[in-house]
């Protein structure tokens, strides 16, 4: 009952936006910061096994997920011909990257190697549509998002990290996250290379 009750709330969580000034709440927003140019500069850019991870600016999950130094919260491994595939509440499923950039900061990290089998495996996965992990928990036949991408390159030495809740630093205290796979897990690992912002400028 627990399970399915969290299940619920954080489904419900990240379609809600709420803005500061004037105090207002938006379900299901339909503007954001990446425009079509930045879209564009992406699908030029990225490549089959690359990690696009993504944020968004006043959403209401945003303020439970530590986004650490990457500052994104949410991320899928690109798969090719367009595809991304990533963990949601809904399951593991293939999105096209035109709808996964619908957001107000993108990242992309490139793997050093392992790339192929990252591939099959996230395809296999969007093929099984792998149950959402709301428990957070390595092990259990479930994937998280950061869980499913760090599945996808066993051999990177991807590890759990613990950062700070953002509604905790809002009102002053500093209250690290449960250890589990976060974006930082990738952007701080040595075997991925930052080759995407999201202010459009891509990185040699």
């Amino acid at each position: 009952m627990f399970y399915q009750i969290k299940r619920y709330l954080l489904t419900k969580f990240g379609d809600i936006k709420i803005f500061k000034w004037p105090m207002y709440v938006l379900y299901h927003p339909t503007s954001f910061r990446i425009k079509g140019s930045h879209t564009r500069e992406i699908m030029d850019i990225v490549q089959p096994g690359d990690l696009v991870m993504r944020s968004y600016i006043n959403y209401l999950d945003g303020y439970f997920i530590p986004k650490g130094d990457s500052d994104c919260s949410h991320g899928g491994l690109y798969v090719g011909d367009g595809k991304i595939v990533h963990a949601i509440a809904e399951g593991t499923l293939m999105d096209d990257i035109i709808d996964f950039c619908r957001c107000d900061r993108i990242l992309i990290l490139r793997p050093c190697y392992g790339q192929q089998w990252a591939v099959e495996h996230a395809r296999k996965c969007a093929d099984q549509n792998i149950e959402y992990d709301f428990d957070f928990e390595s092990g259990n036949g479930k994937y998280y998002c950061h869980e499913l991408m760090a599945s996808c390159f066993p051999y990177l030495d991807i590890r759990p990290l613990s950062r700070p809740i953002p509604i905790f630093q809002y009102i002053g205290l500093d209250i690290p996250s449960p250890v589990a796979f976060l974006s930082d897990s990738f952007y701080v690992n040595r075997h991925f290379i930052t080759i995407y912002e999201s202010d459009g400028r891509a990185l040699k």
